[in-house]
């Protein structure tokens, strides 16, 4: 199954409205059978897909019946993805910070280590223009903020973010 993920990333860059793209991409989820491996790659895939309409399908995805918060490959598999996306994640409005900013404080909760994990998107913010810098610190310093605290592992991780 995994033979046909090469033709299925040519797909995942025209907007999410192309219906050759709609097509192959829900028989490729159907033809993977509910085989796990196949199934996070087939959610990669369109994280990591450059058209404009990414965010939007990465919010959409988090609510497919196959995601869950709770299983750490799916979660990386969609929001790994999401965050190591240079064209979506670090697009100008700031939409990508806050977006995975969200989830990583939602995640803390349900699995801290996988959340701080997460946060390595945020890691090498002092390397982009300042408008970036700002809005990728203003994020870490949002989830440092979360109300009730946080776990140790993502306060660790994102204090030390925050501080370089």
């Amino acid at each position: 199954r995994t033979d046909k993920l090469p033709a299925l990333g040519a797909l995942v860059d025209p907007p999410a409205e192309s219906e050759e793209r709609q097509a192959a991409l829900k028989a490729f989820y159907e033809d993977a059978n509910g085989d796990a491996l196949v199934i996070d790659k087939w959610f990669m895939l369109q994280a990591a897909a450059s058209s404009s309409d990414t965010l939007k399908n990465v919010k959409a995805l988090s609510k497919h019946e196959g995601f869950t918060l709770k299983n750490p490959n799916r979660v990386r598999s969609l929001y790994g993805a999401f965050g190591g996306n240079m064209h979506i994640f670090h697009g100008e409005d700031g939409k990508g910070y806050e977006f995975l900013a969200d989830v990583i404080i939602q995640l803390d909760s349900i699995n801290p280590q996988i959340a701080a994990r997460l946060l390595g998107s945020f890691a090498m913010w002092k390397k982009f223009d300042e408008k970036r810098q700002a809005m990728m610190k203003a994020q870490l310093l949002r989830i440092l903020d979360k109300k009730g605290g946080l776990s140790a592992d993502v306060f660790e991780v994102a204090s030390k973010y925050a501080k370089a």
